[in-house]
């Protein structure tokens, strides 16, 4: 019996979609907005991260092998480095590389270099550092190494790109947080006009002896229906428009030595986020505005 009583009150739910369709439309449209402006700060932020990691690979730490190691012991550092905590990459260079490297950048002047031989200068490992949040510490831990002559570090550029990092997400947790409250209330407020104009409605079910929960369940699937819905246009829509916004800045992205993100890499990720978010506003909306309007009515009953 109480399964045909929820299933009923089920229906009831998708019932009341399509009888206060008005009201309905409303509320998706404002979840939808919601969601696609949340969907847009996601993707400015995984695509400023991904430049932020692109930087974070440009950002590496040059150690120079004492002249006086031998093959063996030049060998042992590079294991050393590999062992190391916080290290993504260690590379080998040279010293004949690195000179070749030289007379490279040099280009036309690259006749100063004649006469000199790669012996002047020493061999060196690159070092990408995994962690900047701990860059400093790592760099030390290096200096600390028996053969390093010397480490070519940029400790400046690495705060830099930590302190964006911080304060990308910060901001972006931030415009998420107000635009699920907003969002919250705006929905409640929407909702809270449907119940009023059913408010006959919940009388008469009140008069006959139904419960509160028996009165809220119906309310619940409507909110949790909407939710859904305004998930999966929000989901469309925002592959529409990242689409579009791609022609005008993947060549920006790529001037800067980046590739766009890729929305379909993403998009069970904001299937599921937009689906929790809808549902909770959805419903949590649905339950402050039916509790508020009992609580107002003295329609509140013990037995619940």
């Amino acid at each position: 019996m109480k399964g045909m009583r929820l299933g009923y009150l089920t229906r009831e739910g998708f019932k009341n979609i399509w009888v206060n369709r008005f009201l309905s439309v409303a509320t998706i449209l404002v979840l939808v907005a919601c969601l696609i402006i949340v969907g847009t700060g996601s993707l400015i932020f995984l695509n400023i991260n991904s430049l932020l990691d692109l930087i974070e690979g440009q950002n590496v730490v040059m150690v120079y092998v004492d002249d006086k190691a031998t093959d063996y012991e030049t060998e042992s550092l590079g294991l050393q480095l590999e062992g190391m905590n916080n290290i993504k990459k260690v590379e080998f260079v040279p010293r004949e590389v690195a000179f070749e490297n030289q007379k490279e950048q040099f280009g036309d002047k690259a006749a100063l270099l004649e006469g000199l031989s790669p012996e002047i200068l020493p061999d060196a490992y690159k070092v990408v550092v995994d962690d900047l949040s701990i860059f400093d510490s790592t760099v030390s831990k290096i200096k600390d190494m028996d053969l390093v002559l010397q480490v070519r570090e940029n400790s400046d550029l690495a705060g830099k790109v930590e302190t964006i990092r911080n304060a990308v997400s910060y901001i972006s947790l931030g415009i998420i947080a107000i635009l699920f409250f907003v969002s919250m209330f705006i929905v409640s407020n929407t909702i809270r006009i449907t119940i009023y104009n059913r408010r006959l409605e919940i009388s008469i079910m009140k008069a006959v002896g139904a419960t509160n929960s028996f009165i809220r369940w119906p309310f619940l699937v409507e909110g949790m229906l909407l939710g859904i819905i305004s998930a999966v246009i929000s989901l469309a829509l925002l592959y529409l428009v990242y689409s579009i916004a791609l022609i005008w800045f993947a060549d920006l992205m790529s001037t800067l030595g980046g590739t766009p993100v890729e929305f379909l890499d993403y998009i069970w990720f904001f299937l599921a986020v937009f689906g929790f978010i809808g549902v909770v506003i959805g419903t949590t909306g649905s339950l402050i505005s039916l509790n508020k309007y009992l609580k107002e009515h003295n329609n509140v009953v013990e037995n619940d």
